[in-house]
């Protein structure tokens, strides 16, 4: 515990001493990743509302730096905050998927449940920017 506190303490001055400098470029990160998430979050609900499976739901690429996973999905941060995705089952028809799962595939979906998958992050963005 005493430990943690030190580098809680520690991290605080270093945050004052580089504020003036940094905060500009974390608070662009921020809204950049806001705004990333948000677009995922428009695929993602959509296709749960449409009955398929989402095995991921990561913001950034490269090794993971942390994930929880709540029912079947593991959501989570990665290294490069560059972008995120959102990992439904069957996107490809090359895509191996466990036959109890092939109903719950995007291959699988009737059209218009894949386009309003599709869609689903394009809208967000559109809400967004107005």
């Amino acid at each position: 515990v005493k430990a943690l506190a030190g580098i809680g303490f520690l991290a605080l001055i270093a945050a004052a001493i580089v504020s003036e400098t940094w905060r500009k470029p974390l608070i662009v990160v921020a809204i950049l990743l806001t705004i990333v998430i948000a677009h995922e979050l428009g695929h993602f609900l959509i296709a749960r509302r449409a009955g398929m499976a989402c095995s991921e739901f990561f913001v950034g690429f490269g090794p993971r730096l942390w994930y929880r996973k709540r029912g079947e999905t593991e959501f989570g941060l990665k290294l490069l905050p560059l972008g995120g995705y959102v990992r439904i089952l069957g996107m490809t028809n090359l895509e191996k998927v466990d036959p109890a799962l092939e109903k719950r595939t995007y291959r699988q979906a009737p059209f218009r449940w894949r386009f309003a998958t599709i869609m689903g992050g394009v809208t967000v963005n559109f809400v967004l920017a107005f």
